[in-house]
């Protein structure tokens, strides 16, 4: 039997994990032939990164995986396990590892305020995703609450609120006759943290048996939850800073179960149907105070952290309802080990050059340097008929993709090999850039000749176009009267498929700024006195800060003494600018080192109070090989406007979660969709979502059976019972 020929166009993680998906098996290899065509010289997309010709790692941006990424994490265990060795061998336990410390920062007022976070951690668990996890909504919720109980141990001790009981909420605790909660127990009045308990052990029910987790039952959680916010917010511990975010987190956590229970238990509304309200919106409308979700820097924290800034501005957050408790629950309720872990080395190192190897090893094939700019259909407008690339260059023999970095690990430079490249007549040029059109020829595959299927898992700004009417349900459909309007790339993709164009016109971009400093000093001596962070919602305009140190291990300089990963969204529109712009990213990346520089000028102290001297920023204390002066010295940084439409990330704005076309609904045969953009079931930016659509990606092209984690989380079905249910379970058999 021949193979069946797929070609993956985008070798970003939803490409890789649907080539992974499709050789995962002997019997897979057999059926499936697999090439992967990507612009450039590396693979990862926004996972991607490369060294320097100081053999310093340059990343997209900082990549912290959290530990409800269980299907990446499965992946790259497996990567690991199968990894052909080139060296020294290579352990995943030492390449990532928990972060515990996540401090939350208050960005407002004259002077930003930090908020120590730290994590419970697991070290029994270990690398997350080789356990299955108990993806019910109950865990969910109580092993939430029960990071509330932690925290409320941590900023009070023992000096719980007093709450009073009343007789109805006492009276349901009593006819479950738990023993953690007798009736000497209630008598009179409880503290807060056993409010928090009587939560978290209730919530456990809602999966136990869920037509006698009844109205009473939830109106029990939420007045217990109430009570231990009423408490708390009267007390003076709430004037310190542990206890002013524990009462925050309080009193918006009973209107998230609240939410959860009114939408999704009760209701059954879908998150596609949340998703069109925003997340803060909803807070308020299930009983949140207006104030508190505006200013909380735990609701901040969660719209930063996701980049959920529709063009990069801050004024204009929108993150859909719906996803937002997703993503909420699997962060909270869901871990594995850590909240979050740290990569000790690049990206393009630990999770991607692996992956690379694995996919050679299994025979799936590679055309780098292979930029995508069309996509044609048959003329009946129904199934995909031809991808046409631009061949950038050609490699010429002994070409090495990846070079050793150390330890055993291989990754990218951060520049081709120009030395072994037929490259175009301009010379040296940024291949990576949405807006290089140099080309050394052109590559056409057909249907007939080269391909059965194609995985479409290139971004969202690859394709996306920028002008026209995005208000409109589709544009002009081909054969119409008038004279024929000169062909633009993907066309086809938009003149023939009303889902495509609706998709590509309503989901939005969101740019962002990533900055690496390498300083003279050590963190202490910056000033920072507290464990090694990940910090998130800092002192604007970079507000996402990290010490990554331990990359310096492989950098092999002494000094640096210490490396620092800062990002944020980048307010722009230039990523619309035309193809044929040569200087969007020139002038973008000219606005991030501004924002740099008055970054360190006016808020580095903030965090780093001893990089002050007479009052004004210290340059000497950034690294700097060339000695040079002053501010000068940010030039020995990496500073990038992460603008290129490619680069930037896609929001889940309320009311763009509809637009979303799964996998196999791009409206033409034989062309399946991957990445972050489509419609997996979990609609967020970030590296799980983009193993999820890759594995969708290849579950339908083989028809494989098979649910893959994550993928139905909180959807509606009929899991949950509500009370019209069983009346309609109750009612007799109408008569024949």
């Amino acid at each position: 039997m021949s193979q069946r020929r797929i070609i993956i166009v985008g070798g970003g993680m939803a490409g890789l994990s649907a080539a992974y998906q499709l050789s995962l098996t002997s019997e897979l290899r057999k059926q499936y032939h697999v090439t992967v065509y990507q612009l450039g010289w590396r693979l990862g997309g926004k996972c991607a990164s490369g060294r320097d010709a100081q053999g310093r790692n340059i990343e997209h941006g900082l990549h912290i995986w959290f530990g409800h990424y269980l299907n990446a994490f499965q992946m790259l265990a497996e990567v690991y396990r199968d990894l052909p060795r080139k060296g020294a061998k290579v352990d995943l336990n030492t390449l990532i590892l928990p972060q515990a410390y996540t401090p939350i920062g208050d960005p407002d007022g004259a002077k930003p305020t930090v908020y120590d976070v730290n994590f419970p951690t697991s070290k029994k668990v270990g690398i997350p995703g080789r356990e299955p996890a108990d993806l019910s909504i109950a865990n969910c919720l109580s092993h939430a609450i029960g990071l509330l109980i932690d925290f409320h141990d941590y900023a009070l001790g023992s000096d719980s609120p007093i709450v009073k009981l009343d007789e109805v909420s006492i009276a349901t605790i009593k006819m479950r006759d738990d023993p953690r909660f007798p009736p000497s127990r209630l008598l009179g009045v409880v503290t807060a943290r056993t409010c928090l308990e009587i939560a978290s052990a209730w919530l456990l029910h809602l999966d136990e048996d869920m037509i006698s987790f009844g109205p009473a039952d939830m109106e029990l959680v939420r007045r217990v939850l109430q009570g231990a916010a009423g408490a708390s917010c009267h007390m003076t511990f709430a004037n310190t800073a542990a206890g002013h975010l524990f009462d925050q987190a309080l009193r918006l956590a009973w209107p998230l179960v609240d939410g959860i229970f009114d939408d999704i238990v009760i209701e059954q509304r879908s998150i596609q149907q949340m998703d069109g309200e925003d997340f803060r919106r909803w807070l308020v409308r299930h009983g949140a105070e207006p104030l508190l979700v505006k200013q909380s820097p735990m609701v901040r924290a969660l719209y930063d952290t996701m980049f959920q800034y529709p063009d990069g501005d801050i004024a204009n957050a929108s993150y859909g309802a719906g996803t937002a408790v997703q993503v909420l629950l699997r962060a909270l309720g869901t871990y594995q080990g850590a909240v979050a872990w740290e990569l000790q080395a690049g990206a393009g190192e630990v999770i991607v050059a692996p992956l690379f190897e694995i996919l050679k090893q299994r025979d799936v094939e590679f055309r780098f340097f292979h930029k995508l700019t069309d996509i044609r259909v048959s003329s009946d407008g129904r199934s995909v008929d031809s991808l046409h690339f631009d061949v950038q260059a050609i490699p010429k023999p002994g070409y090495e993709w990846t070079v050793p970095i150390g330890d055993g690990l291989f990754g990218w430079s951060s520049q081709p090999d120009w030395l072994h490249l037929d490259v175009p007549p301009n010379g040296c040029v940024d291949f990576e850039s949405f807006w290089c059109n140099e080309r050394v020829g052109t590559d056409v595959k057909t249907r007939v000749d080269d391909f059965d299927d194609v995985v479409l898992a290139i971004p969202l700004g690859a394709f996306k176009k920028f002008t026209g009417n995005k208000s409109v349900e589709r544009p002009p459909g081909p054969g119409l009267s008038g004279i024929e309007a000169k062909h633009e790339p993907f066309d086809d993709l938009y003149n023939y498929s009303t889902g495509f164009w609706n998709m590509a016109a309503k989901l939005r971009l969101v740019p962002s700024i990533a900055v690496q400093l390498w300083s003279t000093r050590s963190l202490a001596d910056l000033g920072w006195s507290g464990q090694k962070p990940a910090l998130v919602s800092g002192p604007n305009p970079l507000d996402i800060w990290a010490d990554m140190s331990q990359f310096l291990r492989y950098e092999r300089r002494d000094p640096p003494y210490s490396l620092h990963y800062l990002c944020d969204v980048f307010p722009s529109k230039l990523y619309a600018a035309p193809r044929t712009s040569r200087h969007a990213q020139e002038m973008a990346n000219l606005l991030a080192y501004l924002k740099t520089l008055d970054w360190l000028e006016h808020k580095a102290k903030f965090i780093w109070p001893k990089v002050m001297t007479n009052g004004a920023f210290d340059w000497t204390v950034l690294y700097d090989d060339q000695d040079r002066h002053g501010y000068r010295r940010i030039r020995a940084q990496h500073v990038k406007a992460n603008i290129s439409p490619w680069d930037c990330c896609v929001a889940t704005a309320a009311g763009t979660s509809a637009w979303r076309l799964k996998t196999d609904e791009s409206g033409f045969k034989h062309l399946y969709l991957a990445g972050t953009w489509i419609d997996t079931g979990f609609n967020t930016e970030c590296v799980e979502t983009a193993v999820i659509s890759g594995m969708q990606a290849a579950r339908a092209i083989t028809g494989a059976e098979l649910e893959i984690p994550g993928e139905r989380f909180l959807h509606a079905s009929r899991q949950y019972v509500s009370l019209c249910d069983v009346m309609r379970s109750c009612a007799p058999a109408p008569a024949e």
